[in-house]
C-alpha cells in the first residue's frame, strides 16, 4: 500500500511539471543562423539550446535604466577594439520617457515603450554619414507576449534624411520580413556566461535606388540586457552611403 501512495504521488507530481515542461520548449539554433553567428561572434559564444520562456515583460530583457556597458568589436577592421556604449534616457512633452540606444559610437538607435509594453525602434541616426533613417511603422525590438519560435510579419515604409537637408525626405522606399524569437541559448563573453532570449530581424527592400537586406540578431539576458548583437547591412548603394557592413559585439563588463 505506501508503494502504491509513493507511485501515485510520483505519477501527481509529474503530471504538474509537464505543462511547465511544454510551455518552455527547447528550440535548436537553426543551421543558417547558427553559421551567421559563429562567423561574426566567433567559435563558442554560443552554447546549448535552453528552455524558451514566453516574454512576459520585456523590460526584464532591455531594462529601461540610464548606464553604460563596454562591448568588444567581434568582427570587421576594428575587431579587438572596445567600445564603450550607453543607453540615455529623454523627455518628449508631456513627461513622456524616450530612450536613445548606441549601437556604435556613431550609431544611435532611439526607442519608445507602447502602452502595452512592447519595445519599438522607431529611427536610427549615423554620425558619421549625418543622415536619420524613420521607419513607419517602427521596427519591432522586444515584444511582450511573444512565444519561442513565433514569428511577425513587417511591412514598413522608409525614409532618409540628411541632417544638413532637414526640410526634405532624400531618400523613400520600403520594406518587408520578419522578426521572430528563436529560443533561448547559454552564451559566454567575456563578461560572463548568461542564459539568453534571441531576437532575430530580417528585412529586404528598396530604398532610393537601392535594394537592400539586413539582418540583426539581439541576445538579451534578463535584467542585463544585450549581451551579443550582430547587424548586417548588405546594400547596393543603401542610403547612396556605401553601407555594406557587418558589426559583431560581444559584452566585456556590465
Amino acid at each position: 500500500m505506501r508503494g502504491r501512495v509513493a507511485l501515485l504521488a510520483l505519477l501527481a507530481l509529474l503530471m504538474t511539471r509537464a505543462p511547465a515542461i511544454a510551455d518552455d520548449p527547447v528550440m535548436p539554433l537553426p543551421d543558417e543562423d547558427a553559421r551567421d553567428i559563429a562567423a561574426n561572434l566567433g567559435a563558442g559564444v554560443v552554447g546549448k539550446a535552453l528552455p524558451a520562456p514566453v516574454i512576459a515583460d520585456a523590460g526584464t530583457y532591455f531594462p529601461l535604466v540610464e548606464r553604460e556597458r563596454v562591448y568588444r568589436v567581434t568582427v570587421g577592421e576594428k575587431a579587438g577594439q572596445s567600445q564603450t556604449l550607453r543607453l540615455a534616457r529623454g523627455r518628449r512633452p508631456g513627461g513622456t520617457p524616450a530612450w536613445r540606444f548606441q549601437l556604435s559610437p556613431t550609431q544611435n538607435a532611439f526607442l519608445s515603450q507602447t502602452e502595452a509594453g512592447d519595445l519599438l525602434m522607431s529611427a536610427l541616426s549615423d554620425v558619421d554619414e549625418g543622415v536619420v533613417v524613420v521607419t513607419t511603422p517602427p521596427n519591432a525590438f522586444v515584444l511582450k507576449g511573444m512565444r519561442p519560435g513565433e514569428s511577425r510579419e513587417l511591412a514598413q515604409a522608409v525614409s532618409i534624411d540628411y541632417l544638413d537637408t532637414p526640410d526634405r525626405v532624400d531618400y523613400s522606399g520600403s520594406v518587408t520580413g520578419t522578426f521572430t524569437y528563436v529560443g533561448a541559448y547559454e552564451v559566454t563573453v567575456p563578461a560572463g556566461t548568461f542564459q539568453t532570449v534571441l531576437l532575430r530581424t530580417k528585412c529586404q527592400g528598396k530604398v532610393g535606388p537601392a535594394h537592400t537586406e539586413d539582418t540583426a540578431y539581439y541576445f538579451l539576458a534578463p535584467r542585463v540586457g544585450p549581451v551579443a548583437m550582430i547587424t548586417q547591412e548588405d546594400a547596393e548603394a543603401f542610403w547612396v552611403i556605401h553601407i555594406d557592413t557587418t558589426l559583431g559585439k560581444a559584452l566585456v563588463s556590465k
